[in-house]
């Protein structure tokens, strides 16, 4: 059923993390029927973030809802920044996007109504009860190619009294479709040389395998070793690794990981030499694509181990008959050789008409750089 702006009769703040708990079985109901459904929009998913979060997270959800029931949720929640140290501003971000991973921000809507109610939820965001609770918005990782990211975009030109700039970002995809025979013809022969060269040397070691979801092994007991090996491999490198980096992904990992085991979208992709793991991939299958989030190898075993586990990853993908292998955020020399696509995002900063934000008329600021910054304080 089409509907119009008037025909949306009532939105509410959720600004308590126990009224979020209340629209679970909504929530992800409405995302199912939405033009923007993937696994970092889940309620589970943003649950385990805020759980897995040290310090306290202030929710501002906005909530659509027509003849009861919702069809519209934008899920920020505030933090505070500061420019150059002088102005201090209430940013509205989006729920999940620190720490964990997450990509392919967006409104959940109602997919026939879909840039109307989002139209909609940014408008809210200039009434008299929400106005003042922000003064620009950080809205990160939009798939700008994808359905929903182009109604997200679209409906934010209908509101006219928000003002924005935008910066593209890069992702990356693989189309599974062209490898129903296989994937490795089509795979550079350097590439090919090297996973039949280290597959013969894996022979020559002794017994391997490559496994998925190893139910002889506890979850929590596989999250260390793939903790270890990729600190191994970044600390090789000479730098930290993410988990090394940011203890609350590590916290989100042992939240959210059993948890999507049990809903059947974990895969965790394991490469044995000899009774020992040597590599790990860690990803989750979401609407037919699996999604590459993290991966680690032993650096003084044997090298291309982890090119061998990444080749035996997409024939389970193929196997299972996926749509996509998405390595997500940036496109690199490495995923080109793995024939994955370039797919243009963009972020966006927005911001409302007030004096306090009258530098971002003046200079295009991002978050992101050396003077507009997270807020230490309190």
């Amino acid at each position: 059923m089409q509907i119009n702006a008037d025909q949306l009769s009532h939105i509410r703040v959720i600004s308590e993390w126990h009224d979020f708990e209340n629209i679970k079985i909504e929530w992800n109901r409405l995302l199912k029927q939405s033009d923007a459904d993937n696994i970092f929009l889940t309620w589970e998913w943003i649950n385990c973030w805020r759980n897995s979060r040290k310090s306290l997270i202030k929710p501002l959800i906005i909530v659509i809802e027509q003849a009861g029931e919702i069809v519209g949720i934008a899920p920020f929640y505030i933090q505070q920044y500061q420019l150059a140290h002088l102005l201090s501003y209430n940013a509205l971000r989006f729920a999940g996007d620190q720490a964990i991973g997450s990509e392919y921000s967006n409104f959940i809507v109602d997919r026939d109504n879909s840039t109307v109610i989002k139209a909609r939820l940014w408008r809210h965001l200039l009434s008299p009860e929400v106005k003042t609770l922000w003064d620009f918005i950080w809205f990160t990782n939009i798939a700008a190619w994808s359905e929903g990211g182009k109604t997200l975009l679209q409906s934010l030109t209908e509101v006219k009294s928000l003002h924005y700039n935008q910066r593209l970002v890069e992702f990356s995809q693989v189309p599974l479709e062209q490898f129903r025979t296989g994937i490795l013809p089509k795979l550079s022969k350097s590439l090919r040389t090297n996973i039949r060269q280290t597959s013969r040397r894996l022979d020559k070691l002794g017994t391997w395998q490559t496994t998925i979801n190893d139910p002889d092994s506890g979850i929590p007991q596989q999250l260390d070793k793939l903790f270890s090996l990729h600190n191994q491999h970044w600390s090789h490198a000479g730098s930290s690794g993410s988990f090394q980096r940011r203890p609350e992904l590590v916290a989100f990992y042992r939240l959210f990981v059993p948890l999507a085991l049990n809903k059947g979208w974990l895969r965790l992709f394991s490469l044995e030499s000899n009774n020992e793991i040597q590599a790990m991939q860690l990803g989750y299958v979401y609407n037919n694509d699996f999604l590459a989030l993290q991966e680690g190898y032993n650096p003084k075993f044997l090298p291309g181990s982890g090119q061998v586990l990444r080749y035996s990853a997409f024939s389970y993908c193929r196997q299972e008959k996926l749509s996509c292998y998405d390595f997500l955020g940036e496109y690199s020399d490495h995923k080109r050789r793995w024939l994955a696509e370039k797919k243009l995002g963009v972020n966006l900063f927005i911001w409302q008409s007030k004096a306090l934000n009258l530098p971002f008329y003046i200079k295009k600021i991002w978050p992101t750089g050396r003077y507009l910054k997270p807020c230490s304080c309190k």
